[in-house]
């Protein structure tokens, strides 16, 4: 039988606590061991229950969210589930540590979604332990407290050791989508704006390519044009093309120009592939 996961509720607003409470009754998995409306009051208690799984408002009396984990040890710090009304506070902390996080309003079945994701999370720490992820939120408060802004392509890279993400966040209007990265084919820059090319549907996102580019591991994207970044699994052929260009085809049969000027991104392109097609 599993131990139930012990989850603390941690949010200024008393209905959206009300409401967070009652959806986790709903699973026989969870535990909810209390909950409080201000950061210092989280973190007395976290450290006070120990508890698996924290779902956490980020604006918040005293101190927020992120002020939360920043003054908690690494050994204090349970899985977390941002909850907020504010995504630009959020994004970027969930693609570098946090297991999830809730825009508010959300539905029933997106609150199930980052419930199922935090449970696992919570049982595969019970095996392997906490790793090096919630150390980069520490990074990535301590340059928001410095700069008084949301850190964008300044955020720290990967511990050594940690894997990068397998998946990112785009923001398409309201709407948040969780794309695993090996489903990205290629990107492409639109002045303000990258079109994000998926084995599903094509996403239009406010974003720069500079920007994205340092959200994807670097061992499978490459930028082979100022304005195309390609996912080098999704690499069909390269091609020689007219006045020593080359064409690059994908997966999804787009050609894309590899310019004579970009002769060395040809080479690292080969050589990754090579390295990608060699037996283990």
């Amino acid at each position: 039988m599993n131990l139930p996961i012990r989850t603390l509720v941690v949010d200024d607003e008393p209905l959206a606590r009300e409401g967070v409470i009652a959806l986790l009754a709903q699973d026989p998995d969870i535990e909810v061991i209390g909950n409080c409306a201000d950061g210092q009051s989280a973190v007395n208690m976290i450290r006070a229950q120990h508890p698996d799984l924290v779902f956490l408002d980020v604006q918040m009396p005293k101190r927020n969210g992120f002020e939360v984990l920043a003054e908690l040890k690494p050994a204090e710090r349970p899985v977390i589930v941002f909850v907020t009304a504010y995504d630009q506070y959020a994004i970027q902390a969930f693609d570098h540590c946090a297991v999830d996080y809730l825009l508010k309003p959300f539905r029933d079945a997106r609150f199930a979604a980052a419930l199922a994701r935090a449970k696992g999370e919570v049982r595969k720490l019970r095996v392997v332990g906490l790793g090096e992820t919630m150390e980069q939120l520490l990074g990535y408060v301590k340059e928001m407290v410095r700069t008084g802004t949301v850190p964008a392509i300044s955020a720290p890279p990967p511990a050594a050791g940690v894997e990068p993400a397998d998946r990112v966040v785009l923001k398409t209007g309201s709407d948040l989508h969780f794309i695993k990265t090996s489903d990205i084919i290629w990107v492409e820059s639109q002045a303000d704006f990258v079109k994000v090319h998926t084995t599903g549907a094509a996403q239009l996102v406010r974003e720069t390519l500079q920007n994205l580019e340092q959200r994807v591991d670097p061992a499978k994207f490459l930028r082979i044009h100022r304005s195309s970044l390609v996912n080098l699994d999704h690499v069909k052929k390269v091609t020689p093309a007219l006045y020593g260009d080359y064409v690059v085809l994908m997966s999804d049969d787009t050609k894309l120009r590899l310019s004579r000027k970009n002769r060395g991104k040809l080479k690292q392109l080969i050589a990754r592939l090579s390295a990608a097609g060699e037996p283990n």
